[in-house]
C-alpha cells in the first residue's frame, strides 16, 4: 500500500500544478477584445444618415451607373439627385440596429437596369481600395462578384453584381451617441418639434 501512495501524491501534485498554470494563463486574457468591429463612434443619428447618403452617392458615381437605383424595400423609392423627397424618405426610414454597446444604420439599394453590372462592380472595387478601405471578397466568382469594404472605425460597405443587376449596402460604424442608443425618444422629440 505504501507504494501506491507516492504515485497518487505525484498525480495530485501534477493536477494541482496544471490547474495553477491554467488559472494564471486565464488571468492574462483581456476583458475587452481589440478585434476590429469593437470600435465605437459618437456620430448622431442625423450624422449617420448623412454619412450613409454620402457613401451611396460616392459608390454610385464610381460605378458609372447613375440611374435606376432604388430602395431595396420599395422599388418606387428611387435614389437620385433629382428625387430629394425619395432620398429623404430612404434615409429617414433608417433606425439603428444593435451593435453591442451602441447602434448602427444598415441600408441597401438595388439596380436592375445597368448595361454592364460586372464592369460597375470592378469600378466600385477599385474606388473603395483607392479610398483606403480594406476590400475583400465575400464570394469571388467572376460572373457574380460579391465583396465588402471595411473601415478602420468598423463601418462596412458591400457590393454584389450579376448579369441581372447589382446591390449596394452601407453600414455605419457603431455609435454610442444618445440620439442613436435612444433613437425612439429622439424620433418622438423630432416629430414633436416638427408639429
Amino acid at each position: 500500500m505504501s507504494r501506491i501512495r507516492p504515485k497518487h501524491m505525484m498525480i495530485a501534485a501534477t493536477v494541482v500544478a496544471a490547474i495553477t498554470m491554467l488559472s494564471s494563463c486565464m488571468q492574462e486574457v483581456p476583458i475587452v477584445s481589440s478585434e476590429p468591429g469593437n470600435q465605437t463612434t459618437n456620430m448622431t443619428l442625423d450624422e449617420q444618415r448623412e454619412w450613409v447618403g454620402e457613401q451611396f452617392d460616392a459608390a454610385i458615381a464610381a460605378s458609372g451607373v447613375a440611374e435606376g437605383w432604388y430602395d431595396i424595400y420599395d422599388k418606387n423609392v428611387l435614389w437620385a439627385r433629382d428625387r430629394p423627397e425619395d432620398r429623404t424618405r430612404t434615409l429617414n426610414s433608417l433606425f439603428p440596429r444593435d451593435c453591442g454597446s451602441g447602434g448602427r444604420l444598415d441600408e441597401s439599394l438595388k439596380n436592375m437596369s445597368a448595361e454592364d453590372p460586372l464592369a460597375a462592380a470592378a469600378a466600385v472595387h477599385s474606388f473603395w481600395e483607392s479610398e483606403g478601405w480594406a476590400v475583400s471578397d465575400i464570394r469571388s466568382y467572376e460572373s457574380d462578384p460579391y465583396f465588402r469594404a471595411d473601415g478602420e472605425d468598423g463601418a462596412q460597405l458591400a457590393f454584389q453584381a450579376s448579369k441581372e443587376g447589382m446591390s449596394l449596402e452601407v453600414a455605419t460604424a457603431c455609435s454610442v451617441n444618445n440620439t442613436v442608443t435612444n433613437w425612439r425618444l429622439h424620433s418622438e422629440l423630432e416629430n414633436e418639434s416638427e408639429e
